[in-house]
């Protein structure tokens, strides 16, 4: 007598997908479920054997474009110590620049973040609830939007002086905005249907707000902190760049110091850090509004 195979649910009473250790290890189901992670590890990997490649040919000046094997070396170095770094007479601070600026940048740049965020979506909310609050802070919100931060650093310095305080000030002032103007268009955008259908099963002002406005707007938020978290970062880099000479300055400062020193395997390994820092936070952002607005994701075959 035959068994008839026991098809597996997910606990709703709908067939499961088998999991790929339930079935045979090929090439094709490995294929089929981690192709885009294997299309960027190759992707990366002719990228920087290309780096290797073109650097060492003598097509191009070492001080301008390094090898590949010295930026990592410089990694190291900057991230593990063992070793020194030309233009840094102090070797304890060429054993570990990079982490130590690093982490000075992560410490201005997390407490401006938190402030820029928890500010904006309130004041954001505010404008799309109310006309009254849109009419007095519009005029404010997009003038300082628009301008460019280098254009409003010398009043800052003026006020605040060089040091921590125009740091977040510049952070805050590049990161703010996105936030506040996103979450004030998701508000005016709902669906005028989603609300008319509210107040005619009675709902009020303040439910209609909280139970149709709110998670209506939740993406839209979610693509401002994205876009505030890039914002963020380009107005630490320049703040750290326009904050002089000082050590431990930060990662916006250790590109400008290392570069000055002609140093370009460390400028490059700096740069290098920061770009792994934004796609950790690119990444993030995009698993956390697929956990809050899983409807947006859209599946590519």
């Amino acid at each position: 007598m035959t068994q008839t195979p026991v098809k597996k649910t997910d606990g709703t009473g709908i067939e499961s997908q088998p999991r790929l250790r339930d079935a045979n290890w090929t090439w094709a189901r490995i294929w089929t479920r981690y192709r885009y992670g294997i299309i960027t590890v190759i992707n990366l990997t002719v990228f920087f054997l290309l780096w290797q490649w073109f650097a060492t040919s003598g097509r191009v000046n070492p001080l301008v474009f390094p090898k590949f094997t010295d930026v990592l070396r410089s990694l190291k170095i900057g991230w593990l110590g063992g070793g020194n770094l030309e233009g840094f007479n102090n070797r304890m601070l060429a054993d570990f620049v990079i982490v130590q600026n690093f982490w000075e940048t992560l410490k201005i740049y997390s407490v401006a973040m938190v402030i820029a965020i928890g500010a904006g979506i309130p004041i954001g909310l505010a404008m799309g609830g109310s006309k009254w609050v849109d009419a007095i802070l519009s005029p404010y919100v997009w003038t300082l939007s628009s301008l460019p931060r280098i254009a409003i650093y010398p009043i800052l310095l003026l006020f605040l002086g060089i040091g921590t305080q125009i740091k977040y000030a510049i952070i805050l002032s590049t990161a703010i905005f996105p936030v506040i103007i996103n979450t004030w268009a998701g508000v005016k955008t709902t669906e005028q249907s989603l609300i008319n259908a509210a107040r005619v099963f009675g709902a009020k002002r303040r439910d209609i707000y909280r139970k149709v406005v709110l998670p209506y707007t939740l993406p839209f938020v979610v693509s401002g902190v994205q876009l505030s978290l890039s914002r963020g970062l380009i107005g630490v880099v320049l703040a750290e760049f326009l904050s002089g000479a000082t050590r431990l300055g930060g990662i916006g400062w250790l590109v400008f110091r290392s570069a000055a020193a002609f140093n370009a395997p460390l400028t490059y390994a700096s740069l290098l850090s920061l770009a792994v820092f934004a796609l950790v936070l690119v990444q993030g952002t995009r698993s956390m509004e697929a956990r809050i607005a899983p409807w947006r994701q859209v599946t590519t075959t």
